[in-house]
């Protein structure tokens, strides 16, 4: 990749460490992005100011804040309200109210199809690279 092409950086907010690998390793094999990942609630939000993220995935249950505190945070904070923010859980069907409540639609239950969310991150925030080599 040309090193005047930024790449994407995705935070995955994820306690589950064998997800989080996953999810980590298939993001970064992709052409234009850089994933990061956070197994606290609490240091989600801190991590995404750090690093300028593009997009945050998110696990409902976390330690410190839950994905839907994280997400309620998000969306109050002027400077990252607009972050595009993909759910990743489990427990989809018990949420569903909440989800709705709060306008959420970028949600994929576990489990999931690897590809499926790979192409949901490229919708959610394409990368300049123009995909996978």
């Amino acid at each position: 990749m040309p090193d005047d092409l930024k790449k994407k950086v995705v935070v995955i907010g994820e306690d589950d460490e064998p997800i989080a690998t996953l999810l980590r390793d298939s993001i970064n094999d992709e052409d234009g992005y850089q994933a990061v990942v956070v197994s606290d609630g609490a240091l989600v939000l801190e991590t995404v100011r750090q690093v300028h993220a593009d997009l945050l995935i998110l696990d409902i249950m976390m330690p410190g804040l839950s994905g839907f505190e994280v997400f309620d945070r998000v969306r109050a904070d002027p400077e990252i309200r607009e972050m595009p923010v993909l759910f990743v859980s489990a427990a989809t069907p018990q949420f569903e109210a909440e989800f709705k409540e709060r306008g959420i639609t970028d949600i994929i239950s576990k489990p999931f199809d690897l590809n499926d969310l790979l192409a949901k991150v490229r919708v959610l925030c394409p990368s300049d690279a123009g995909g996978k080599s």
